[in-house]
């Protein structure tokens, strides 16, 4: 699962049903969110910088389940604030002396790296909550 596609899967219940079972169903409060017949947006309790949320359709056999893993606004927003904060400020530093023009460049070799890790993680994290929401509804099908 890539987090920001969409995918779908079979439950054999009405879209209400499907949305009762996740309000009522949270595994010792370990997830936060709301569901409904419309459909559902949860995150890890303490971890919420991935979100699962999607809707019900319904069908001939019970609901068509689509949904869609994310990272929640803030977070975005705030890697974008870090980053615009950060590259000024490494200039000043670099340009006044104070940093020498080696870290630099390993800055720069330590960024990808960090960002490949934490992508990482937040996949793991999408495919638990995937996991979750498919072992609650029961879908018929993958």
């Amino acid at each position: 699962m890539v987090i920001g596609s969409w995918d779908r899967f079979e439950a054999p219940f009405p879209p209400a049903e499907c949305g009762r079972r996740l309000n009522r169903d949270r595994s010792a409060d370990s997830y936060v969110g709301h569901a409904d017949e419309a459909g559902f947006q949860l995150a890890v309790y303490g971890r919420t910088g991935v979100q699962i949320r999607g809707t019900f359709r319904p069908s001939g056999t019970g609901s068509e389940v689509v949904y869609r893993a994310e990272f929640t606004p803030w977070v975005v927003w705030a890697l974008v604030l870090a980053f615009a904060a950060s590259v000024p400020a490494i200039i000043a530093l670099v340009w006044s002396g104070y940093l020498p023009g080696s870290m630099v460049a390993l800055l720069i070799a330590i960024v990808p790296l960090a960002l490949a890790a934490n992508l990482w993680i937040s996949e793991r994290q999408a495919r638990g909550l995937r996991a979750y929401v498919a072992s609650v509804l029961g879908p018929t099908d993958r």
